[in-house]
């Protein structure tokens, strides 16, 4: 028996353990999936600390780092982590409460129609559904002046579409069965939201497969997600590509998620090669995935105040550097006027922020050959990645940055040509549509422009094709909501994926979703956590986490929203 066939035998017992969980999941009222959400969330919250101290190690964060560096990176691994996780299983149990109490989910608002002209079940009629705020996670002092709205396609009017919702509701969490989920290695968050997912939006039992790097928090993992082993729900089978193999070749698993590249995607679905015209792939049960992006920050043309134009461009700097830019989301590429007066200026504040961060270990596998290729630079000998941020580039002369998704501290600045609004936005659309990807973009937009500007400003966001649209903030932030539907535009097939296909983090279970469009202040008072210059990040990721804590235990989360308002304000 050779070692292949031994391994694809011992997975057997813990399959069939899986399948008999699914099994009776499928049965259990939904109550019992609110309480059980809530009984993980709380496990979670115990062993954040273990979970947070494992990805330091893993992302070389040590003791030699100065006080600043350590404290950025820890605030990143708190909330990326456990953080999100216990958001998104917050959200996941309050959704089930409401469904037992009143048969599907409520958003933040009653569902809307939007764009009426076109017609109550037009081609461009949409029903918006508000999922921020989150009731009771004190969202308000979190997030002051953003929105999040869901749009979904209207299928005749807001009664049609509630009652196509509570179907949803009622048949989605039926799908019953297995799926492989084979997590990607750059946060350590991503698996156990997939099974999260998988679990209470899908209703089957996952077989957790962590990318190698994530080995040392397989038993953090197993105590903080305790409730779902017991439960028959989760199982984790460390190993490489051989095991992802095995997991997808196994008869009992029924449906295979996947995070991470499209070489990966192509390994698993099409055998290693892209695929073919008329081919048929050699995986042949359900996927769905999400495969990354090259993202764009698109800044409208206009007159900023020089607090909103320092606002944005610590934005757009962070979210380049958050993650040493190991992210499928990172900012790559920067979409400027080349005759807006204030672009030089904006350029110069993400370049000076960007200077001030110290360079990051290449801890994730290929980076340094990648930042070499990308940049045309030699990687420095003590093994840290410089940001690099090439401004002015030519689309048309050197696409070297904008034609892949460079898992590495580099992007580009495109400068466009344009005499007004109305030629800015129409190049922009254009310009976005020949970038890889379709998962999220942000935009820049001034408050000062006239009606008529303005309103060709909310057609780009329309327009673009992307399954998140972030107006004046990180199109990331939509991610860690864990309230807004997560994925590609829609469109993606076996042989053109794109972004990937399905979504995650939708607890409401929304049918028909269309994209979303996340909208906060232009400038805001308060420094968001995830920026890696935050005095009192660590802080205030921490205070976040111990009132989610709370509010997991029952509690309503006011202690440790008190506690942490210094570190809020002192950002």
């Amino acid at each position: 028996m050779s070692q292949a066939t031994a391994g694809f035998r011992s997975l057997d017992p813990t399959l069939a353990r899986l399948a008999a969980g699914s099994a009776s999941w499928v049965n259990q009222n939904a109550g019992m999936r609110a309480a059980l959400a809530l009984e993980t969330a709380e496990a979670v919250a115990a062993h954040a600390d273990r979970w947070v101290e494992a990805s330091l190690a893993i992302k070389a964060a040590d003791s030699a780092d100065s006080a600043q560096h350590r404290s950025a990176i820890e605030a990143e691994e708190t909330a990326t982590g456990p953080l999100s996780t216990l958001r998104l299983l917050l959200a996941t149990a309050r959704a089930w409460q409401e469904i037992a109490e009143h048969g599907r989910p409520a958003g933040s608002q009653a569902p809307r129609v939007e764009h009426p002209a076109a017609g109550s079940a037009g081609p461009a009629s949409f029903i918006g559904v508000e999922v921020l705020p989150v009731p009771k996670l004190h969202d308000q002092a979190i997030f002051q002046g953003h929105r999040a709205t869901v749009r979904c396609v209207n299928p005749g009017g807001i009664a049609a579409f509630e009652a196509t919702w509570r179907e949803e509701v009622a048949e989605r969490p039926m799908a019953g069965g297995l799926a492989a989920v084979l997590a990607a290695g750059n946060v350590t968050g991503l698996g156990p939201a997939d099974a999260i997912c998988q679990i209470f939006e899908h209703g089957r039992a996952v077989v957790l497969k962590p990318h190698p790097l994530h080995a040392p928090l397989e038993p953090v993992y197993r105590d903080a997600f305790a409730p779902l082993f017991a439960a028959g729900l989760l199982a984790i089978v460390p190993g490489g590509a051989e095991t992802a193999r095995a997991l997808t070749a196994a008869a009992a698993v029924t449906h295979v998620h996947l995070t991470g590249g499209q070489a990966a995607f192509d390994a698993l679905v099409w055998g290693g090669q892209p695929a073919a015209a008329g081919g048929q792939p050699h995986l042949t049960k359900p996927i769905t995935c999400e495969l990354g992006n090259v993202t764009p920050w698109i800044v409208v043309p206009g007159r900023y105040s020089s607090g909103q134009l320092r606002y944005q461009a610590d934005l757009a700097a962070a979210s380049i550097a958050n993650n040493t830019s190991f992210n499928c989301i990172a900012t790559k590429c920067l979409v400027t006027c080349r005759d807006w007066p204030q672009r030089d200026e904006f350029l110069g504040h993400v370049t000076r922020r960007l200077g001030s961060l110290a360079p990051r270990q290449a801890w994730f596998p290929g980076a340094a050959a990648a930042w070499a290729e990308a940049t045309g630079r030699s990687v420095p000998g003590d093994g840290t990645l410089p940001w690099h941020l090439a401004r002015d580039v030519d689309p048309t002369a050197d696409r070297r940055l904008l034609e892949r998704e460079w898992f590495c501290p580099a992007a580009a600045e495109v400068a466009l040509p344009a005499a007004d609004i109305e030629a800015f936005c129409s190049h922009a659309t254009d310009f976005v549509r020949g970038l890889p990807g379709s998962l999220a973009a942000s935009v820049t937009m001034p408050e000062t422009l006239g009606q008529r500007d303005r309103q060709r400003a909310e057609l780009l966001v329309e327009h673009l094709r992307y399954g998140v649209v972030a107006i004046n903030t990180w199109s990331a932030l939509a991610y860690a909501l864990g309230s807004v539907p997560w994925g590609g535009y829609p469109g993606s097939t076996l042989a053109d994926p794109g972004s990937g296909i399905g979504r995650v983090h939708d607890p409401l279970m929304l049918p028909l979703v269309h994209n979303s469009i996340l909208r906060a202040p232009l400038a805001g008072s308060l420094t968001p956590a995830w920026v890696p210059w935050h005095r009192s990040g660590k802080r205030l990721a921490q205070g976040v986490l111990a009132m989610y804590a709370a509010i997991a235990r029952g509690g309503r989360g006011f202690g440790p929203l008190l506690r942490m308002l210094p570190a809020v304000v002192w950002g």
